[in-house]
């Protein structure tokens, strides 16, 4: 990026001469140019030569609306740079994170657009920690470019293509123009990306992963943000290509398996492991981990309890991805592609060679989902057990489902029918029919196909899909303070008290446990002066990533004293 290396460092007359003319779009491309090979040149100006450059006018038309010559990064930028104190966001009034999830706009993923809220003028977030960032060094591009930090004007709108050598499927795309309306160019340069990073560095906290996983979203189950081939189609088009599958499947054939074989190297292996055994180079560092191909154990499939899945089955699965994990959606490869990649799956269990598919289940028309077949389905979710792991709310926090594992000996939680999100079996009625009908092999859902009528599966089914609690979007919080309990001494504040659903909103479990706190009651002794040294919660408060443990921050877990003073 920098092209006269890294030792160099600019004489400091031409610092200030670059500070002082930096507000200037031309003068801007000159100094990133100094920095960054391929900056787009500025717009033209349609008074050039004639004196100042023009600014254009951000009020409503004559219709209300914007002018035309405003682009869209243009407005984005305009409400990043507005001072805080004067942006009233209409999310300060909510009352919880539920509430604010309905106010926000999702993503393609089904978590937030953060980018979108910040151009709708929902959020107006602060370019950085405190009120008063710590000085910086002389050198740094904020200081030679204050132009495109946090709060300045304008972004740096400039898209870095990284594709790697051995797998150009996975293309990634890293769009400096939504980085630079939060950051300072400083928070990345040179400290994160000084190197090109790798998705395991990534998974555990390197380069991206300094903010993604921890601060933003998790790039385990967001693959379609960056890689731009796995951007999941449209819907409509999706179930166009799951008809045409199912209709006119494609055969086996020897230049098939070939093509499979080449597909499934470049796109598949680095989880699923060369061999199919899950031992890719990315599979440790995964929190779902990928399915072991050689034992024959599929979950997604139309067929009974134990049995093969159909061609069909996995093709849909490989279309569809899987939500909440790592496996994206491959709907972008060609229909022919995805069948070759089905056929050469197959070949690393036996059981294929031995056994055919069972006839897939027939899914029959849902009736109409009334207050008495919810009634009917919640006296069946209890009558058969369900509760033990789902929860009696269906929030997946069952007396079972801390000790729960799938056949390989991985925990496995069960799923929570409240988060808005789809289950990784898919998103429809005929969806959840079918995993309850069937059960998910290798996981510990049983199969209800010999259990319920039709008319009771209809039932239960309703009655899940309608603890929905938000429409929409991932389980972002675990509901649940804990309190540290203990005697005030005199002179002492009140026991602390962690809000857990608050930490979640942020943070993925793992960032924490079992690395920070050990997931053993008493086995994390905490005092002040650990916390102070950087221990237990001090590993994020200590002014590196949240407000730092202070005096003046004492009622923030501290929260009794809050109510005592009042």
């Amino acid at each position: 990026m920098n092209r006269h290396g890294t030792g160099w460092a600019p004489p400091l007359s031409l610092v200030a001469l670059l500070m002082l003319a930096a507000c200037a779009q031309q003068t801007r491309h000159r100094v990133l140019s100094i920095f960054f090979d391929g900056v787009p040149p500025p717009p033209p100006s349609p008074t050039a030569g004639a004196g100042p450059e023009p600014v254009l006018s951000h009020s409503a038309g004559p219709a209300g609306g914007a002018p035309a010559a405003v682009s869209e990064l243009e407005r984005a930028t305009e409400a990043a740079a507005a001072p805080a104190e004067n942006v009233k966001s209409p999310l300060e009034r909510v009352a919880s994170w539920d509430e604010a999830l309905t106010r926000l706009p999702p993503d393609i993923g089904g978590g937030v657009d953060w980018v979108r809220a910040l151009k709708d003028g929902l959020i107006a977030p602060r370019a950085s920690i405190t009120a008063n960032p710590a000085p910086r060094p002389p050198f740094t591009l904020d200081t030679l470019v204050p132009g495109v930090s946090a709060g300045g004007h304008p972004p740096l709108d400039l898209d870095v293509e990284l594709l790697p050598a051995k797998a150009p499927f996975y293309k990634a795309v890293f769009p400096h123009s939504s980085h630079t309306l939060w950051l300072n160019c400083s928070s990345c340069h040179p400290g994160i990306v000084g190197q090109r990073p790798g998705m395991a560095a990534i998974f555990n906290g390197a380069y991206c992963g300094a903010c993604h996983g921890r601060v933003a979203f998790s790039p385990q189950t967001s693959c379609a943000r960056c890689h731009v081939n796995l951007t999941p189609a449209d819907s409509d088009l999706v179930e166009a290509d799951l008809a045409r599958a199912r209709e006119a499947p494609i055969p086996s054939s020897p230049e098939l398996l070939e093509r499979g074989r080449a597909l499934y190297l470049e796109a598949c292996a680095v989880c699923h492991g060369e061999k199919g055994d899950r031992d890719g180079p990315l599979a440790p560092a995964l929190e779902v981990k990928p399915r072991d191909f050689t034992k024959g154990k599929f979950r997604f499939r139309s067929t009974a309890s134990g049995a093969l899945p159909t061609d069909y089955d996995l093709f849909r699965t490989i279309t569809r991805g899987v939500p909440a994990s790592a496996m994206p959606a491959f709907s972008k490869l060609a229909l022919e592609d995805r069948f070759a990649l089905v056929h050469y799956i197959k070949r690393f269990s036996e059981r294929f060679a031995r056994e055919k598919p069972a006839e897939p289940l027939a899914v029959p028309e849902p009736p109409p989902f009334t207050t008495e077949l919810l009634a009917t389905g919640k006296e069946m979710y209890t009558a058969a057990g369900c509760h033990n792991c789902h929860g009696e709310r269906g929030a997946g926090d069952g007396p079972s489902a801390a000790d729960l594992k799938d056949d390989w000996g991985d925990p496995i939680r069960p799923f929570d029918f409240t988060s808005g999100r789809a289950p990784k079996h898919g998103p429809t009625a005929q969806d959840y029919y079918r995993a309850l009908a069937t059960g998910l092999t290798g996981a510990p859902m049983p199969a209800f196909g010999d259990v319920f009528e039709p008319e009771q599966a209809w039932a239960v089914v309703a009655y899940t899909m309608s603890l929905d609690e938000r429409g929409r979007g991932p389980a972002l919080a675990v509901k649940g303070d804990i309190a540290f309990p203990r005697e005030p001494r005199e002179g002492e504040l009140p026991p602390a008290t962690f809000p857990h659903w608050f930490h979640r909103i942020r943070f993925r479990c793992a960032a924490c446990h079992p690395t920070v706190f050990a997931m053993k009651r008493g086995a994390n002794p905490m005092t002040m002066d650990a916390m102070r040294e950087g221990k237990y919660c001090g590993a994020c408060h200590n002014r590196g990533v949240a407000w730092p443990i202070a005096f003046d921050t004492c009622a923030r877990c501290h929260a009794q004293s809050v109510t005592a003073t009042k």
